[in-house]
């Protein structure tokens, strides 16, 4: 009889912790729970110079975050040329830091530049044209400190300020034609 009980006893404790184990509670998840939960870029600005898969990201100088002129050679870039677009990056490891950084990437991502009205050039192309005409040292970085387009001489002006060997400004014009 004490075996009985004894039995019947252990039967009843498994009797409760089986079916405990089998439950777990499903949690719906909203898409955009997903999308805000999703990592900040490490890094966004404009790509200044480009070595196969290797992009130059810089930040802008007055782009208010406080990382004026934050530069970063980006390895593991998709193919394609990024000279002159504004991109987002996010890093995969860490970030070597030496001027300018080093960072292999995870993502690089074009950000849209809006229209400008009345210029038949994007920003992008414009900034593209006016590094092509720059000849800077190996050691030096440009950073944009202004981009803008005047439609009444429809022209794009480019001052970029240069840090590096030969501190400094440059600055040029680009007509609008494509």
């Amino acid at each position: 009889m004490m075996k009985m009980r004894w039995m019947l006893g252990i039967f009843i404790v498994f009797s409760l912790f089986l079916p405990a184990c089998g439950l777990s509670e499903t949690k719906e998840v909203d898409q955009n729970e997903v999308e805000a939960g999703a990592s900040d870029p490490d890094m966004s600005g404009f790509v200044m110079d480009q070595d196969e898969d290797s992009i130059l990201v810089v930040t802008p100088m007055d782009d208010g975050s406080g990382d004026e002129g934050r530069a970063m050679w980006v390895s593991g870039a998709p193919e394609g040329l990024w000279i002159g677009k504004q991109v987002e990056v996010w890093v995969d490891g860490d970030i070597a830091e030496s001027y300018p950084e080093q960072a292999t990437a995870e993502k690089v991502q074009e950000l849209e530049m809006s229209e400008v009205q009345g210029a038949d050039l994007k920003a992008s192309e414009a900034l593209s044209t006016a590094l092509s005409e720059t000849e800077p040292e190996q050691t030096d970085v440009l950073i944009v400190s202004l981009l803008s387009f005047d439609e009444e001489s429809d022209q794009w002006t480019v001052k970029l300020d240069r840090r590096g060997s030969d501190q400094g400004e440059w600055k040029t014009t680009v007509k609008d034609e494509k």
